[in-house]
């Protein structure tokens, strides 16, 4: 497991894995993560073969504002899937953001099954879904969509926000729920970064409103897709 900055390995893993796995609106550009990394505000981090090639990738953002961490990108190369790289990734990284980052929440974005379909190159959704239950996720019951994330770009709705790891101070006084603060902190913050302020849409209204639990917002399994509401347009 190895930190990738912008050069030579940042390249081969954007354009080898992130490119081939993710719909255009669902990735940033490469210039957008190199400087989002420069920067500092995230860390890409690739699992490497014997002979040094990237065969995974992980992407996290921070969101110190809300001490919020996202998990906003995790792909593993076609040819070694469901060989437990992605697990042993996912499990390096959790541990190292937490260390790093310090964050109340660990969240994490899924393509909702209901909206989007199995591919070759993007996986299968409801299988991602159960990788991620495995590895602790569970699921915000809100109408999520991930944000366009820049100019020309479009939104992407039917989206499933989730959680995988709350710490004590991000957790809901009502057990197996997570405070909204952090997670409406979050969505101010990632709203304003990708569309230059929080809109005052209907879609965006909604999943505001959704996170009106002040004794917490509950977790649901990420096995059932069918009970998490679903965004559109």
């Amino acid at each position: 497991m190895v930190t990738v900055e912008p050069g030579a390995l940042f390249d081969a893993v954007f354009t080898g894995i992130l490119r081939q796995a993710f719909p255009a609106d669902e990735l940033p550009s490469a210039a957008q993560l190199s400087g989002a990394v420069s920067a500092g505000g995230s860390q890409v981090v690739a699992a490497l073969d014997e002979a040094g090639t990237p065969v995974a990738v992980a992407v996290g953002e921070s969101f110190p504002e809300s001490d919020v961490l996202l998990l906003s990108h995790l792909a593993v190369s076609p040819d070694r899937r469901s060989a437990g790289v992605g697990g042993q990734l996912l499990g390096y990284v959790l541990d190292a953001w937490r260390t790093r980052y310090a964050p109340r929440v660990i969240l994490v974005e899924l393509e909702h099954p209901a909206v989007h379909r199995a591919s070759t190159a993007g996986g299968d959704p409801v299988a991602r879904l159960r990788f991620y239950a495995r590895y602790g996720g569970r699921a915000l019951p809100v109408p999520y969509f991930q944000p366009a994330l820049g100019p020309g770009r479009s939104r992407v709705y039917g989206m499933i926000l989730g959680t995988l790891w709350v710490g004590p101070d991000g957790a809901g006084t009502v057990p197996g729920s997570v405070d909204p603060e952090p997670v409406r902190g979050f969505l101010r913050g990632y709203f304003t970064q990708t569309e230059g302020a929080v809109p005052a849409d209907r879609p965006t209204r909604a999943l505001f409103v959704s996170l009106d639990r002040p004794e917490g917002v509950p977790l649901l399994p990420l096995e059932d897709p069918a009970a998490l509401p679903v965004s559109t347009a």
